[in-house]
């Protein structure tokens, strides 16, 4: 009887298998004589200047701009499921946490992210749960996106624990005027009608020395949720204006300057949640789902009550969410005789306004409306009811980076640089009491005058009548050398080393404006609340490569990924004053290949992941307000598959998949900060253990100058839980769902007119994308959007 498959080769002994199996079945593949190779894609991954995607020993998934025209990819999710090993989480435009190789737990970004030479952070948030919130940008008129998996720490810093993702852009073009403009309509089962505009203009100023490119886009994404609590319908709609000016100045060969501004307005009608159970269930199996601690609930439900069900919510507030970003940065490149300088300075503004119906939270405590038939429980506080949680959360960044990197032929190479970033974000947490009818603020009369006379929190402008207010103010300095460097022992062995050392100064400093309502007066605490910690820590990388022909490029790697720590903010009982830095050790072996005469790309990697004093979510003894701490640790087994083929001319083929037989805590999370609930054996929550994509497109000549295409896309998403204790009471199903969406295009040689229709979401699945509870009295999910049926007309000139 053979044994099982331990931990400890599990990643060697996977691998090896897979390749002895490509190894054995390469002769026998049989495709078409004369098959145009597959296009090959150049990446700058490394930061050692432009390199072919398969000739990079490490585990990277890349786009070229022709594929993400393919693909509509205007947002991250347009392009996300087709990237082995990568999942998200998503609140909303604005609110996503991404997520690779099942690494995900509360507190900063994971995945770093950058545009260009830009570290784009997430906003702190009342838990400084930056990595929920990663920013939204429009995609239109990139160069390509790189997918980087494992740690980055050693050339992308901080928070790229687990992955980086940089969305390059398309620069200006020095030699010839063009222009771009792509016009949509779409409609939403269930929903509404949008329609967008995007554009693109490059105009040669100053020939071969100064060129600039605009792109501009409006998008108005219909709504499908209704609110039958407000009478509202297709509340959740999305508003996005923006523009993107690049301007570039190349004095001479050597030299190339690139400034850039961005700005980006998104208002939203309002969150992407709904209710698809009765209001106090957790499956539509179990409704008479009851949590003991909540007393009297038949009370609540009285107050609460509303009829839910597909894509229904109940709120008791308004919710819009207006995201406002700016983006300004300034790179220079420049190329001495056997080094590369590059600099580049960036500053990023964003005020997100986010919003979330507080009404659930005061009812579990206790407050009761003013009753309104002989059933309904007798007032308590009816004049804190119903609220809204109004959160305005601004976010700058100030950030520079200066490197060099050897570009000889030597068999000896080298990147080094510095970083230096400073970030300060201001937060305010008011919790204004709403309208009944209408779910808005009250009106303060006119003109306004701020307050209500005599109402809690009077003369807090904007929350009044209030439940409660504070304000925060986070900073953030960091600093960092890092460097890595290279030796060929031959043409086909590489030894690589890298080193990171960083250090980090944190500030916060809160102070409640307006006591808790609910609490004994005794819990306000009137001066500022000032915390401080500091952290430095050095983090390395080490990686062999052999690569026996252009067509074969083997890796093994030991790479170290962190994620900065943060502060709490203080709430109205004491917290921890912060969290550290948590770390991972990400073992992994990988093969790329090169089949068929160029038509086919396989590549395979094995992983294994320690993590140890994980940032995880607790909570104040009231379970009102969050918190972030260290505790525990957990390991990731896996194994990702990615394949790229062009069998025949006229097709293209792509799949991948991702598999995490083990994703799991290996201690208890308990520490002197914090007791979390995870016990060691837990399996990650909202990690899903397998995931999969396809892809096939057929493109073939219509007649004339007219081409056409037929593009199909499958996606898989495993299920799982959204608590580490499965028994747990809020604990909640996420369950499996499979996408497929079409697209059918023709397109103009000569005049360059595309018209593109599309089917996404063809059998209108309603996929989790997170599920939960909220505040132990109602479960919440968010969906994939229903199905959208939308055409595209582009025209280049």
């Amino acid at each position: 009887m053979s044994k099982p498959l331990s931990r400890k080769n599990f990643v060697p002994v996977t691998l090896a298998s897979a390749i002895a199996a490509l190894c054995w079945t390469q002769p026998t593949a049989t495709f078409a004589q004369g098959a145009t190779v597959l296009e090959e894609i150049v990446v700058t991954a490394r930061k050692r200047g432009a390199e072919k995607l398969q000739d990079v020993p490490a585990t990277i998934t890349a786009f070229g701009s022709d594929q993400l025209q393919q693909m509509r990819a205007l947002d991250f999710d347009s392009f996300a499921y087709q990237v082995p090993g990568l999942t998200f989480s998503d609140e909303g435009a604005g609110q996503k946490r991404y997520v690779l190789r099942g690494v995900r737990s509360a507190g900063q970004q994971q995945v770093a992210v950058y545009y260009d030479e830009i570290p784009l952070p997430g906003i702190q948030g009342a838990a400084g749960n930056s990595g929920s919130q990663t920013t939204d940008l429009k995609l239109f008129d990139l160069d390509r996106v790189e997918v980087l998996k494992g740690p980055q720490g050693t050339t992308f810093g901080a928070n790229s624990q687990i992955g980086t993702l940089r969305f390059i852009l398309n620069k200006p073009d020095m030699t010839e005027f063009g222009a771009k403009i792509q016009v949509g309509g779409t409609t939403v089962e269930e929903g509404d009608t949008g329609g967008s505009v995007y554009g693109m203009v490059n105009v040669p100023l100053i020939d071969d020395k100064l060129s600039f490119r605009a792109v501009g886009y409006y998008d108005d994404q219909p709504g499908y949720l209704d609110n039958n609590r407000l009478n509202r319908e297709d509340y959740n709609w999305y508003e996005t204006k923006g523009f993107r000016g690049m301007l570039r100045f190349q004095p001479n060969d050597r030299m190339t300057i690139d400034a850039m501004a961005w700005m980006q307005d998104t208002d939203a009608g309002g969150t992407d949640r709904y209710n698809p159970y009765d209001s106090f269930s957790d499956s539509p199996d179990n409704l008479d789902f009851v949590n003991n601690d909540l007393e009297p609930l038949e009370d609540i439900r009285n107050v609460a009550f509303f009829e839910t069900g597909d894509l229904i919510n109940g709120d008791f507030a308004r919710t819009q969410m207006p995201d406002e970003q700016e983006i300004y940065s300034l790179t220079l490149n420049y190329d001495f005789d056997n080094v590369s300088l590059t600099a580049a300075g960036s500053y990023y503004d964003r005020s997100f306004d986010f919003r979330r119906d507080s009404t659930w939270v005061i009812l579990r405590l206790g407050v009761r409306p003013e009753p309104t038939s002989p059933d309904d429980p007798p007032a308590n506080r009816a004049d804190l009811f119903p609220a809204l949680t109004d959160q305005t959360q601004d976010v700058e960044q100030t950030a520079f980076e200066m490197r060099l990197n050897s570009t000889s032929d030597s068999r000896f190479q080298w990147m080094g640089g510095v970083f230096y970033r400073e970030r300060t974000s201001d937060f305010r947490s008011y919790v204004p009491v709403v309208d009944e009818i209408t779910g808005d603020l009250i009106d303060t009369g006119m003109p306004p005058t701020g307050f209500i006379s005599g109402a809690p929190g009077e003369g807090i402008d904007e929350c009044n009548p209030c439940v409660f207010a504070r304000e925060n103010r986070r900073k953030m300095e960091e600093i960092a050398v890092f460097g890595e460097v290279t030796y060929a022992l031959n043409d086909q062995w590489e030894l690589m080393a890298g080193l990171r050392w960083f250090e980090a100064e944190q500030t916060d400093n809160g102070l409640q404006l307006f006591p808790f309502a609910l609490f004994p007066p005794e819990n306000f605490l009137p001066e500022p609340d000032l915390r401080a910690f500091k952290e430095d820590k050095t983090i390395s990388k080490f990686q062999v490569s052999y690569s026996p022909s252009d067509d074969y490029v083997f890796y093994g790697l030991a790479s170290q990924g962190f994620r900065l720590g943060g502060t709490n903010g203080q709430g109205v009982v004491a917290v921890p004053p912060g969290y550290e830095a948590d770390e991972l050790w990400n073992y992994e072996l990988g093969a790329k290949t090169t089949l068929a005469d160029g038509r086919v790309n396989l590549n395979l990697a094995a992983f294994y992941i320690d993590w140890s004093d994980i940032q995880v979510a607790g909570q104040d003894p009231t379970g009102a307000f969050g918190f972030v701490g260290n505790a525990g640790a957990a390991e990731v087994l896996g194994l990702e598959f990615e394949l790229n083929a062009r069998p025949i001319d006229q097709l293209d083929l792509t799949a991948g998949f991702a598999w995490l037989p083990t994703r799991e805590l290996s201690e208890d999370q308990i520490s002197d900060q914090i007791v979390a609930p995870g016990r060691k054996g837990d399996k990650l929550p909202f990690v899903p253990e397998f995931t999969a994509n396809a892809m096939a497109q057929y493109n073939f000549e219509v007649g004339g100058d007219w081409d056409g295409f037929i593009r199909g896309e499958f996606v898989h998403r495993g299920g799982s839980d959204s608590e580490l204790d499965t028994t747990s009471r809020f604990n909640r199903k996420q369950n499996s769902y499979e996408l497929f969406n079409f697209r059918a295009g023709v397109m103009d040689r000569d005049n360059g007119l595309n018209v593109t229709l599309y089917v996404e979401n063809v059998f209108d699945e309603r996929g989790d994308l997170r599920v939960r509870t909220e505040d132990s009295l109602l479960t919440v999910k968010w969906t994939t959007m229903p199905r959208t049926i939308g055409i595209d007309l582009t025209k280049t000139f």
